[in-house]
């Protein structure tokens, strides 16, 4: 995708981005070994110091492609996370399995009975009750026999694959983990949209239940599709934590990150400004504070997937030069926009 004008990536399509707390927990859980890491990140174009950076960013497509490599060289869908291995193509055949269910709840219902048979590390159970549904991985006694970030991947998995049969994000009212809050939190709050707690008796997500009572129409061209992208279309959501700053995150989006102002957002969300900037300390947010995030996305996702030049990059996003950009790339990312480009391999267009 190239910019034109004043072209701009919807809400829906601006890649989201992970932190290097994330990816150094994803690598440590799965048990790469330094050498791969650096083969791997080199491979999808991470910059070699992304990982060691506070301020490390990855896009959700350089993880989706490392992802892929690192499940392809080891016949293994879910990368070690659980006790046994989850066989290249698991993803494949449940997905043939479900895309002819005649409605939402048997479509998850059938893929619970696939993981069934390929692991015993926990059970999936899908309930229903006062108009809530849950979804819960109930793990035997005993030690636990996979990972924490197995427990997190499967339930996304459940909650994407869902989001993708119907063809809209799946609101979650809660979502309980068996296990403390990881170094990497806020990442978890981007990937699960509902409020999140930790040390739990069971891993489970709950939702309105009349959403599996819905029909969906998937064709094989669209698994298939869905399939050559994953885990992207699976594992990356907006979130809800903070409904309010999603809220000024789209606004800033579609009127302009570079051009809009605080009155303008309130304006624009039929708020007074005292009553905006309340509800975001609410959410422990401020204007400047999801501008910024935004501004960090998107100056990502313009120097991984255009040839645009960093000035007009640093222009749009509302800096009055390009050295007050490249000090806030700086902050955000651990280095200059230039490497980060040149590390994922598109072509410097100018300095």
């Amino acid at each position: 995708m190239v910019y034109t004008g004043d072209m701009r990536p919807s809400s829906e399509s601006l890649c989201l981005t992970l932190s290097s707390r994330f990816l150094q927990a994803f690598f440590s859980e799965t048990g790469t070994d330094l050498p791969t890491q650096q083969r791997l990140m080199e491979q999808v174009g991470i910059a070699a110091d992304t990982l060691t950076s506070s301020t490390g960013r990855v896009t959700e497509d350089q993880f989706a492609t490392l992802y892929r490599l690192m499940a392809s060289a080891r016949n293994d869908e879910l990368l070690g996370l659980l006790s046994r291995p989850m066989p290249g193509g698991t993803m494949k055949f449940g997905g043939y399995s479900i895309i002819a269910a005649p409605t939402t709840g048997i479509a998850l219902h059938r893929y619970s009975r696939l993981l069934k048979m390929l692991s015993d590390d926990f059970e999936v159970l899908i309930s229903r009750n006062d108009g809530l549904a849950s979804i819960a991985l109930r793990e035997p006694d005993g030690p636990r026999r996979c990972r924490p970030m197995g427990l997190e991947l499967t339930l996304k998995v459940f909650h994407g694959v869902g989001s993708w049969l119907i063809g809209r994000n799946i609101p979650l009212m809660a979502v309980n983990f068996s296990f403390p809050a990881p170094t990497y939190l806020d990442d978890l709050y981007s990937l699960f949209p509902g409020p999140l707690n930790f040390d739990c008796p069971m891993t489970t997500m709950t939702f309105d239940a009349s959403l599996l009572d819905l029909q969906f129409h998937r064709t094989e061209r669209d698994l298939r599709t869905f399939l050559s992208r994953q885990p992207r279309d699976w594992l990356c959501s907006p979130s809800v934590r903070q409904p309010v700053a999603h809220q000024v995150r789209t606004c800033l989006l579609e009127g302009g990150v570079g051009s809009m102002k605080v009155p303008d957002i309130a304006k624009t969300l039929n708020m007074s400004l005292r009553t905006l900037c309340r509800r975001l300390e609410q959410e422990g947010m401020s204007v400047k504070e999801v501008k910024d995030a935004l501004r960090r996305d998107l100056a990502i996702h313009r120097l991984t997937q255009t040839e645009d030049p960093i000035s007009e990059i640093a222009e749009g996003l509302g800096f009055g030069d390009i050295p007050s950009f490249y000090r806030a790339f700086r902050s955000w990312t651990g280095v200059a926009p230039g490497a980060y480009r040149r590390d994922t391999g598109i072509r410097q267009v100018d300095s």
